[in-house]
């Protein structure tokens, strides 16, 4: 059987999909990301330091209420059959819980402008997309131009040797 990695789509070239996920809290990983801040709406010093500076990973995992948080058995995911938070044994013995929760609504809201940021952003590049392929001369979006700045100086932001 020979592995072939190319698309079959026609189209993989000017259409962009925003991503097959059931939660966008979460990304279906059962933990409530911040990279974008919003969680910050609702706990605006969560992974901050005591200067408001961003120290990701400091303070306890925001643990979703979707099907991803469950798992799939009584062994498994971070929430226990009857929502509350799964605990687990320490070394010392002492029980404690995986994370900490959010009210539901909160990562609803989390999850719907989410969800609408991608939206727009698929509309976005496919208009951006489907101009080019015909040949006219659009700028790059800003957001585009951020991240790509950004990604440009990656060696200056982690001081990588060149």
């Amino acid at each position: 059987m020979t592995f072939s990695y190319r698309r079959k789509s026609p189209d993989r070239d000017t259409t962009f999909y925003i991503p097959k996920v059931e939660c966008f809290a979460c990304n279906d990983s059962g933990i409530v990301t911040n990279g974008d801040n919003l969680v910050n709406k609702f706990i605006p010093d969560y992974d901050r330091g005591p200067n408001g500076e961003i120290r990701g990973g400091q303070d306890l995992a925001i643990i979703c209420h979707c099907k991803a948080a469950y798992g799939t058995d009584e062994n498994t995911g971070y929430r226990e059959n009857n929502g509350q938070i799964r605990e687990v044994q320490n070394i010392y013995g002492v029980y404690q819980a995986l994370g900490c929760s959010l009210e539901k609504d909160k990562v609803r809201t989390i999850h719907l402008e989410r969800k609408k940021g991608w939206e727009k952003t698929a509309k976005d590049i496919n208009e951006i997309r489907n101009k080019r392929a015909k040949g006219e001369k659009v700028d790059t979006p800003y957001y585009i131009q951020v991240v790509k700045e950004e990604l440009g100086n990656i060696n200056n932001i982690f001081n990588f040797p060149r």
